[in-house]
């Protein structure tokens, strides 16, 4: 396969990359990022830059006039490499961080009273009686028996990350171990219950969640304190994915090509990723702390959020991979958040009925809660 040799101006970047090769596809190889509202679909011609030498073939010219071409420019998203090519990239369009955020989260009226009893986490403190010779049950079962004894927590169930810490953290806390649990979820209503962590000694005073809203344009995370139900703290940011497509066509677009899909859920998740462990630098916690994940947002957003390709849902009949997901671990999609506390994405209904309306129904109460 032929290769050609291109250099990003002023930047001074070079990379080698094959015949055919888009443009933007090149400066992404070197680092560089080309904004691309539409999704790489050639519209809104902001990924504009200047060839200032070498051969390129451009499939479209849209958003060029005749004299934008014959001074160079060409849309990186539609023009691909044909020889060695020097290109300048002009200045681009930067989002500013204009949302608006207080140093403290106003006070979040739930639509309903909050009792610690009605959602599935819990923090569970037990004492063991220590192995000897004549006792040589193993560190899981004695967990298990005193959790039954004690709590009456029947079948638990322990990740194999967590039961790697076991034998320490027992040691460590001298046979006194706070088992994190999540009793059930919405695709388990009888359990079994579920460790997701093990602390060393008693720790009691705080159990954390973050309720996470993912907009087309902009994403928040709240910081939940579940012992009182409060939010504590909160942070905006616009959503990474705007550099991809303005729009949720432009991105359902810009994920169907290449690599797209993998990138749009990583910039969603750097995002959150960012937001995340800033609440908890207001909190003077770690974000290993945080247990629950709950998640709302449109379809297109959960999917790319999941990385489940969205495509079906820009075309007739307009049918998503899954309205409602399963919960998974954080630490699957590489969540900054415990990799083994729940992450639960509210339910949509459809296409365009997702689970940013759904919230919005309960929260209102409309739906008779």
């Amino acid at each position: 396969m032929t290769t050609h040799r291109l250099r990003f101006l002023p930047l001074d970047r070079e990379v080698e990359v094959p015949t055919g090769t888009l443009l933007s596809e090149a400066a992404q190889q070197a680092g560089i990022d080309i904004l691309m509202p539409c999704g790489g679909q050639g519209r809104c011609g902001r990924c504009a830059v200047i060839v200032e030498g070498g051969e390129v073939r451009r499939r479209s010219t849209q958003r060029l006039s005749p004299e934008d071409v014959a001074a160079g420019y060409a849309l990186a998203c539609q023009t691909v490499v044909e020889g060695d090519v020097v290109i300048t990239i002009p200045p681009q369009e930067r989002i500013e961080r204009r949302l608006k955020e207080g140093k403290r989260a106003a006070r979040v009226e739930l639509p309903f009273p909050y009792d610690l009893h009605d959602q599935p986490l819990r923090k569970f403190t037990v004492t063991l009686e220590p192995p000897s010779l004549q006792d040589q049950t193993d560190d899981w079962s004695r967990l298990r028996r005193e959790l039954a004894r004690r709590y009456d927590l029947r079948e638990v169930q322990i990740s194999l990350p967590a039961l790697r810490k076991l034998g320490r953290v027992l040691r460590e806390g001298e046979w006194t171990v706070t088992a994190v649990v999540e009793l059930d979820a919405w695709d388990r209503p009888e359990g079994p219950p579920r460790i997701l962590d093990i602390l060393p000694g008693e720790h009691l005073e705080s159990l954390w969640a973050a309720a996470i809203d993912i907009g087309t344009t902009s994403n928040v995370v709240w910081l939940v304190d579940l012992l009182s139900g409060r939010v504590m703290a909160q942070a905006a940011d616009y959503n990474g994915q705007i550099a991809r497509g303005e729009d949720v066509i432009s991105r359902i677009i810009y994920a169907s090509k290449g690599d797209g899909l993998q990138e749009l859920q990583e910039l969603v998740i750097g995002t959150l990723n960012r937001l995340l462990e800033k609440v908890a630098r207001e909190r003077k916690i770690s974000t290993d702390e945080i247990y629950k994940v709950v998640v709302a947002g449109n379809s297109t957003m959960i999917h790319l959020f999941a990385g489940i390709p969205p495509g079906p849902i820009r075309l007739m009949p307009f049918i998503t991979t899954v309205n409602q997901l399963p919960v998974f671990p954080a630490r699957e999609i590489g969540l900054k958040v415990n990799p083994e506390a729940t992450v639960d994405c509210l339910p949509g209904i459809a296409s365009y009925v997702g689970a940013d309306i759904t919230a919005g129904v309960v929260s209102s109460e409309m739906c008779g809660l």
